[in-house]
């Protein structure tokens, strides 16, 4: 009889998604774990006549698939969250620069990494440069990866200078610091910000065994040519051009030059208006697969082009006021034109979480709405959006997104012993559909085991949520929440308006 081979963890009994390029599922399936990355994916049997593991994990009834990559949000949201009226918006940026230590940002992100982890979401990214996060010091954004790294699963931080036209500071910019007891207000430079975006890239980007990453987020690469809902702001005009250029070209090639991502937010009217300044071969040198755009609302046709030859990533947004304002992201047409389409977050507030497989079935309805044609988008293509699609946007596809002998062994199970998932007659239909964060029981990253049957083992959960509610409440102390949280008179029954 074959001696069998030693290794760390065995995943059995499973529906097993690998999101692989063959789309390969097994109905009675597991996963080898060995050193941190997949040693094999095949077949229950096959595996225990291979493999004896120092941990057998029974996943019987349950689905097993990679951990999920979220591929847009924001860092500081999680404290917020709750706070926002459809009038006068939500207090993220004044308390942000001016009523938040770096215990408060420590206390944030451990909240928001272990939501992320309950939820099945192994990888997120996170803007904390500039809209409306905070790169006027290292410190925050130091302290945020912290705690990821802390909670274990992998953060890729998006810093950057504030937008050079639409900076949603206050002007001249600046920071306060608790310090010895007391705020301190600092002035800030758009240079100070560059500068502290690059230190944070060379000390961060692959720090934690690689587990945390720094991308360069500016706000707006190409300017923002449609009006915010709820900030007044000059739009752009032809004499910004050379300006908004200078910061285009600083930013790709600091991007390029550290070999990060560069994360930015584009909507309608800011490629339109760079092709028609600088030119279709300036534009393209500046775009690239590194280039993640988010949101991407309401594109036009010339914009869609551009991203798809460019072979740009879209971190589109289901549940998002953006998509009232600038209607929906055109998420066919980009894939048709050879863009890498994600779907993301964007949360964890006004109103929205971390929970990614929620946003699936919220997708899928978007595009059958702007399409009237329930064909488009399918179950399948969505999961990939989360999954080795999303791990693509992020540059990490060779490491995590789909379960493949030699990647990182980022896992979660799904529970489908539950009425909502019952009978368990299409998986992925099921998935898309059906299921939530709340429905993940066991995830791995690197092939640690940080929650198992949905109990964390990272970090103490309570003492997580304590923490976070404590720095909420000393930062919420110092500004006025009444115009946020007030209810108006026609809250409770007016259908129509806030009158």
């Amino acid at each position: 009889m074959a001696m069998l081979q030693e290794i760390d963890t065995l995943i059995l009994s499973a529906v097993v998604l690998t999101m692989d390029e063959n789309d390969r599922m097994l109905h009675d399936g597991g996963v080898a774990i060995h050193g941190g990355k997949i040693e094999a994916v095949d077949t229950s049997e096959t595996l225990r006549r291979r493999y004896r593991a120092a941990d057998v994990i029974n996943a019987g009834g349950q689905v097993v698939m990679p951990g999920l990559v979220d591929t847009y949000g924001h860092a500081g949201h999680g404290l917020i969250r709750g706070l926002f009226h459809p009038a006068a918006g939500w207090p993220s940026g004044e308390l942000y620069w001016h009523h938040t230590s770096e215990d408060w940002w420590y206390a944030e992100a451990l909240l928001a990494a272990t939501e992320r982890l309950r939820f099945g979401v192994t990888t997120g990214f996170s803007v904390i440069g500039a809209t409306p996060a905070r790169v006027d010091s290292p410190a925050f954004t130091e302290r945020n990866a912290e705690a990821y790294a802390r909670v274990g699963v992998r953060g890729v931080f998006g810093v950057g200078p504030p937008d050079i036209l639409f900076s949603h500071l206050k002007e001249p910019w600046s920071g306060s610091f608790f310090e010895e007891g007391r705020w301190i207000e600092r002035p800030f430079s758009y240079k100070d910000a560059v500068e502290n975006s690059l230190e944070l890239i060379r000390v961060w980007h692959g720090a934690a065994d690689g587990r945390i990453q720094v991308a360069l987020a500016p706000p707006y690469l190409f300017g923002r040519h449609v009006a915010h809902g709820r900030q007044s702001h000059p739009l752009p005009t032809a004499e910004d051009a050379p300006l908004i250029l200078k910061h285009a070209v600083e930013m790709s090639e600091l991007a390029r030059g550290h070999g990060v991502v560069l994360h930015t937010h584009m909507f309608k009217g800011s490629i339109s208006y760079a092709l028609k300044h600088y030119g279709a071969d300036a534009v393209a040198e500046l775009l690239g697969p590194e280039v993640v755009v988010a949101h991407a609302n309401g594109l036009l046709e010339d914009e869609v082009e551009m991203l798809g030859a460019r072979g740009c990533s879209v971190a589109t947004v289901a549940y998002t006021h953006e998509n009232l304002w600038y209607g929906y992201a055109p998420v066919l047409e980009l894939l048709h034109a050879g863009a890498n389409v994600t779907i993301s977050t964007d949360g964890a507030a006004p109103y929205t979480s971390f929970d990614l497989l929620r946003e699936l079935s919220r997708a899928i309805w978007n595009q059958w709405n702007q399409y009237q044609d329930q064909l488009v988008l399918p179950p399948g293509r969505a999961l990939r959006m989360i999954t080795i699609d999303a791990a693509r946007a992020l540059g990490l596809a060779e490491e995590v997104g789909s379960l493949e002998p030699g990647k990182r062994a980022d896992i979660i199970t799904i529970d489908f012993r539950q009425p909502h998932l019952t009978p368990s007659s299409s998986v992925p239909h099921l998935l898309a559909h059906y299921a939530s964060g709340h429905d993940v029981t066991t995830v791995l990253v690197d092939g640690e085991v940080l929650m198992r049957d949905k109990e964390v083992l990272s970090v103490d959960t309570d003492e997580v949520m304590q923490r976070a509610r404590e720095e909420a409440q000393r930062a919420l102390e110092r500004i006025d929440t009444a115009r946020y949280t007030g209810l108006s008179k026609g809250f409770w029954r007016d259908a129509r308006n806030g009158d």
